[in-house]
């Protein structure tokens, strides 16, 4: 662990070296003239929004993509002049912002696209947009049905400049005949625009794994965000990926132990004494709780009875005291077990069994990315040729070269 990380209480460790191995990974699954899209919504993911739109840039990615305005805002006033794509459905008065900051909007409703194109009036300026077409995902975008009875109204929207046109696939990973259904729709939609005498230079249909197991569908440009973060997406396992594939994992959450105490067999631990102790042990305490979101994680929905299968599993396990779900920590090498509910600030995990742990010894903390909160500093690693790529506005603790 970095000097510049002792006395630090937790923190989230981001390398961005990684995230550029892995655009420049990307980059190499894609044809020449086919552009990248890097995905940073959810704050880049929980990696930090500025800091990882500006490495994918540099490493050659052509557009960026976020949820909200706000987020292509923050990246304008940051300097990053790079395209940037705005996914969901603007509310009324939040097109000014997309023309003030030249973001990209999606359209989804001729009602958004009539106000887009009265903004883009008043400024005196041609507004790009890309359609949203829904073929099954089941959330935003035009049915084929209303825009094919809309379509002509909205291409002779004065301001209005057709860049693009994407649809999201629902189970590129899971469900190959129910993908090419949707693409089929697409096609057919894109193709009577065409008829039109409108040209779209962007297609783009592919997220992270239909850019692994459909490169056929690549079209101008693939939408990656979990790849550019080293994840798999849902359904993707290592024996699918394209050879020479290799993706780094950037993203690491830490605290330390604050407090180390002897207990013995039949005690209890934490809130509703939930937890009894089957043996003497040592309880080392850490300075993290559910307030930074160590511990939380989306409530499961099993999809079938095989998802149901392996919650069961994974309850019990956990239940048992063995190493699986978010309950666990690492320690010196070893896996440790949180004991009894996780706090607000502060939570236990059984070292009995792990030599050399003491007072400031590092623990390693598994959780969901996009749940950690933004209190929580980010520590940015990075070599010193991509020193430039550091927002010097945000919340991070120091930047170090990597050892």
């Amino acid at each position: 662990m970095d000097n510049e990380q002792a006395g630090q209480a937790r923190w989230v460790e981001i390398d961005l070296d990684a995230i550029a191995g892995n655009v420049a990974a990307v980059k190499r699954l894609l044809d020449p003239g086919v552009k990248l899209l890097a995905v940073v919504k959810a704050d880049g993911y929980g990696h930090g929004l500025v800091p990882v739109a500006r490495i994918a840039i540099m490493r050659g990615a052509d557009m960026l993509g976020v949820t909200h305005p706000e987020d292509g805002v923050r990246l304008r006033q940051a300097g990053i002049a790079a395209p940037v794509l705005v996914f969901r459905p603007l509310l009324p008065g939040e097109e000014e912002a997309i023309v003030e900051w030249d973001l990209t909007p999606s359209v989804s409703s001729l009602a958004q696209a009539q106000r887009l194109s009265a903004a883009a009036a008043q400024s005196g300026r041609q507004m790009p947009v890309h359609l949203e077409i829904e073929t099954g995902m089941g959330r935003t975008g035009f049915t084929p049905e209303t825009l094919l009875s809309v379509l002509d109204k909205l291409l002779n929207l004065p301001g209005i400049l057709l860049d693009g046109i994407y649809t999201h696939f629902a189970a590129a990973a899971g469900d190959t005949s129910f993908t090419r259904r949707q693409y089929r729709l697409f096609d057919h939609l894109e193709q009577e625009i065409q008829r039109r005498g409108v040209h779209i230079p962007l297609r783009h249909v592919c997220n992270s794994a239909a850019t692994l197991l459909y490169p056929e569908l690549h079209l101008e440009m693939v939408r990656v965000g979990n790849l550019l973060y080293g994840q798999l997406p849902a359904g993707i396992r290592d024996g699918s990926l394209p050879d020479g594939l290799q993706l780094k994992d950037p993203w690491s959450f830490w605290t330390r132990v604050v407090h180390l105490k002897p207990v013995q067999r039949g005690g209890t631990v934490g809130y509703g004494r939930t937890r009894r102790l089957r043996r003497d042990t040592v309880l080392a305490v850490l300075p993290v709780g559910y307030s930074e979101g160590f511990g939380l994680d989306v409530a499961p929905h099993p999809a079938g009875w095989i998802d149901l299968l392996k919650v069961l599993v994974k309850t019990a396990g956990s239940f048992l005291g063995l190493p699986l779900g978010i309950q666990h920590v690492s320690i010196n090498g070893r896996t440790a077990p949180v004991l009894g509910r996780i706090s607000m600030e502060l939570s236990c995990v059984d070292v009995g069994k792990i030599p050399g742990v003491g007072v400031g010894t590092p623990v390693r903390l598994p959780g969901r990315r996009t749940t950690i909160r933004a209190s929580v500093p980010r520590v940015y690693i990075t070599s010193d040729a991509a020193e430039d790529t550091i927002d010097p506005n945000r919340n991070c603790l120091s930047e170090a070269s990597p050892e």
